[in-house]
């Protein structure tokens, strides 16, 4: 097979993909190893036999970047998961701090009851005001 054919379904491999420089790299690497392999089991292939087998440079370009997708999709999924089991945790935290010291504070004997009182002598409706109507101690 002629060296040039090699090179330029490379080339063209590498300026078809965009992505991370860490992924272009594994892909091009992929790409080498395969053609590589196809080149030692065929030797006189050309480059219509290359895209026969391994398809234009875009094509190849579009399998990989379903696969990039896909593990961007789960690596999402995971981070709203994560973010979902904390959200939940510091709630249920939160619920039960103020259940425990309310329970605190009815063990100990101490409740103040609010009532809202009204003058009836005035005929405006007065600001709501909550003062302690009531306190109960239980020694």
């Amino acid at each position: 097979m002629d060296n040039k054919v090699f090179k330029k379904y490379l080339r063209q491999a590498k300026h078809i993909y965009y992505g991370d420089k860490k992924l272009k790299k594994q892909f091009l690497l992929d790409v080498e190893d395969a053609l590589l392999c196809y080149v030692e089991s065929h030797p006189g292939c050309s480059y219509d036999d290359i895209v026969h087998k391994f398809g234009t440079p875009k094509e190849l370009r579009e399998s990989f970047a379903s696969a990039d997708m896909l593990k961007k999709r789960s690596i999402l999924l995971y981070r709203l998961v994560i973010l979902f089991s904390v959200l939940i945790t510091i709630s249920i935290m939160l619920f039960t701090i103020d259940y425990v010291t309310n329970s605190f504070d009815h063990s100990k004997g101490h409740y103040i009851e609010y009532m809202d009182q009204r003058d009836t002598t005035d005929t405006s409706p007065p600001p709501p005001d909550f003062t302690p109507y009531g306190e109960y101690t239980f020694d």
